[in-house]
C-alpha cells in the first residue's frame, strides 16, 4: 500500500468508527426513554369534558420529570400568574399582603414523590406537596395514559360521587 493510499485508509476507517460511535450514543440516548413515560415533560394542554369543561390551550409553564421510579411535577397554572407587590414590612404582613401572596401562589402545583406504570395506568405516590391534603388524605394519583412517540396523555376521571368528568392533560417531551 502506499503512503497515500494508507493515509486514506485510516482516515476512513477513522470517520466510520466517530460516525459510528454517535450513532450508537444516539441510539442509546433514545433508547432509554423512547416507549417510556421516564423523561422530561411539559403540559402543552389541558381538556376537560362533562362537568365544569374548558379548555387550556396555551397553558403556563410547566416541568414534569419521571426517572427511575421517581416524579417531581411543577405547574404554573392555567392563567398567567401575577407577581403581588412587595410588603411594607415582610416580617409583619397586613391581610390584604397575605391575600395578594396567596392569589399570586394559588395556581402554583408542586409536587414529587414516586410513581409506578401497571399497563396503561401510571399512578404517583405523592411525598411532599405544595397541597397538604395531596400528600396526606388524596390518596396515590392513578390516572390512565396513552404514549405516542414523544406525547404522553393522562387521563383522569371524577371520583366517585361527582359529577361526571374526564381530564385529558396532553404533555410533550422536553429535549
Amino acid at each position: 500500500m502506499s503512503g497515500i493510499s494508507r493515509a486514506a485508509a485510516v482516515g476512513l476507517a477513522v470517520a466510520i468508527a466517530v460516525s459510528a460511535s454517535a450513532s450508537l450514543a444516539q441510539a442509546a440516548r433514545k433508547g432509554s426513554t423512547e416507549g417510556s413515560v421516564e423523561g422530561v415533560w411539559k403540559i402543552t394542554n389541558v381538556a376537560t369534558s362533562g362537568a365544569n369543561a374548558a379548555t387550556t390551550s396555551s397553558p403556563q409553564p410547566s416541568v414534569i420529570i419521571f426517572t427511575r421510579g421517581h416524579y417531581a411535577y411543577v405547574s404554573g397554572g392555567n392563567q398567567p400568574r401575577k407577581a403581588s407587590p412587595p410588603p411594607k414590612d415582610p416580617n409583619k404582613l397586613t391581610d390584604a399582603e397575605k391575600l395578594a401572596k396567596f392569589e399570586e401562589w394559588d395556581g402554583l402545583t408542586g409536587q414529587a414523590g414516586t410513581f409506578d406504570v401497571k399497563g396503561t395506568t401510571l399512578t404517583r405516590h405523592p411525598t411532599v406537596a405544595k397541597n397538604v391534603a395531596v400528600m396526606t388524605t388524596d390518596g396515590p394519583i392513578a390516572q390512565e395514559f396513552t404514549l405516542k412517540g414523544d406525547s404522553l396523555v393522562l387521563i383522569s376521571k371524577s371520583a366517585g360521587g361527582r359529577p361526571a368528568s374526564e381530564t385529558r392533560t396532553m404533555l410533550t417531551r422536553v429535549r
